[in-house]
């Protein structure tokens, strides 16, 4: 299976593409959004995540604080008492929504943020975070993927955030067992390539040792060469914690 790359802006669309009413602790609507990217080929792995108004708020705000030459002069829905659940409200916050996520998107400096990784990812890592210390890995792989897929279309491919994210859905795939495991392996030691950041490369050996439980014959040989050869280098390879646990120490 080919790798997955990032996307130019141009390339990524959001659309709001239905909603649900939850009636905890308050009753409110939470919109689901689709992200996708439009070129010659098909999205093979859409995004989804979900957020209620008052999210879309609150980050709109922080972007009015922290980019004020950007998103000051956009025209964001405004919060109103009663109709919040008229197909008319509904369609006028969708449209703000991807009209927000959109604008963000062109400019490098916001969809590189701590802000916007936030708000596209924090929530569903909390949420596999939670899974993983339940040992529920199975289950946390699925909001992990998609996360990952997501990140990976806003960033690029080699971006920390985006390594350490595919990192600890590696790690969740292995535990779990899971059919995609080799996958997600061969795509983060094929990333990894090219690393020179030290914050990361730590959890490069332990990578390289769980990937070798997965590779046969030619494959396992490169990598057993790579670790060796780190070896010789001075680089500590022996002794080192497991993928799953280098990445759970940062996001603690």
């Amino acid at each position: 299976m080919a790798e997955t790359n990032g996307c130019t802006p141009s390339e990524l669309k959001f659309k709001v593409i239905s909603t649900r009413t939850v009636q905890s602790p308050t009753k409110h609507l939470v919109y689901t959004i689709r992200v996708s990217k439009e070129n010659t080929s098909p999205d093979n792995h859409p995004s989804t995540f979900e957020r209620r108004y008052t999210e879309f708020l609150d980050f709109y705000r922080k972007l009015c604080q922290e980019f004020p030459d950007i998103f000051s002069s956009m025209v964001f829905p405004k919060k109103t008492m009663v109709g919040n659940f008229s197909p008319e409200t509904i369609s006028f916050r969708s449209a703000g929504f991807e009209s927000l996520l959109l604008l963000l998107v062109c400019h490098e400096k916001v969809r590189e943020s701590s802000t916007v990784i936030d708000f596209f990812v924090q929530k569903e890592l909390a949420e596999s975070l939670k899974l993983i210390e339940n040992q529920n890995y199975a289950e946390a792989v699925i909001p992990l993927e998609n996360s990952f897929y997501l990140l990976n279309k806003l960033l690029t491919p080699r971006h920390p955030q985006v390594l350490r994210l595919l990192c600890l859905l590696v790690a969740c795939c292995d535990a779990a067992q899971a059919q995609q495991t080799r996958h997600f392996a061969t795509t983060a030691v094929q990333r990894f390539e090219a690393v020179s950041d030290t914050d990361l490369l730590r959890y490069y050996v332990p990578l390289l040792q769980l990937s070798l439980g997965l590779l046969q014959n030619a494959d396992r040989e490169l990598l057993q060469e790579r670790l060796s050869c780190m070896k010789r280098r001075g680089m500590k390879v022996d002794g080192c914690p497991k993928l799953l646990e280098a990445v759970l120490a940062d996001l603690s």
